[in-house]
């Protein structure tokens, strides 16, 4: 648990900071919302493991009464409480969400082709 904490969730973030930052080429919207949504995926799980598996551990520790690696559990709670604050600077420099955010499509916007008259007497533009 301490080690899945120690690589594991520094690895989610990186990867979920780094897409989220990144500029991807999308040729539709439907690609660019699984795009995002995969993103907040990793950043959710980083985040949901950064609190579970510290707290799981030193429960299990302290059940265990291993002085060693309790030790090693209080520790990653000073470090979840570290990363929760780096994640929150991070996100309050961004201008977008973190979590939530979709990013543009390179989908070309439909072409009109065909004049629609409204009631009450606007015609179409051009005739």
């Amino acid at each position: 648990m301490f080690f899945g904490w120690l690589y594991g969730v520094p690895f989610l973030l990186v990867v979920g900071l780094l897409r989220r930052m990144s500029s991807p080429h999308l040729p539709t919207s439907a690609a660019a919302e699984a795009f995002g949504a995969t993103t907040d995926r990793f950043l959710v799980a980083a985040l949901v493991l950064n609190l579970v598996l510290p707290v799981a551990g030193l429960v299990l520790a302290r059940s265990a009464r291993d002085g060693y690696w309790i030790r090693h559990f209080v520790g990653a709670l000073v470090g979840m409480v570290s990363i929760y604050l780096v994640v929150s600077i991070a996100a309050g420099a961004t201008t977008a969400p973190l979590i939530g955010d979709v990013p543009t499509d390179q989908e070309p916007a439909p072409r009109v082709t065909q004049c629609i008259p409204r009631s009450g007497g606007t015609g179409c533009p051009g005739g």
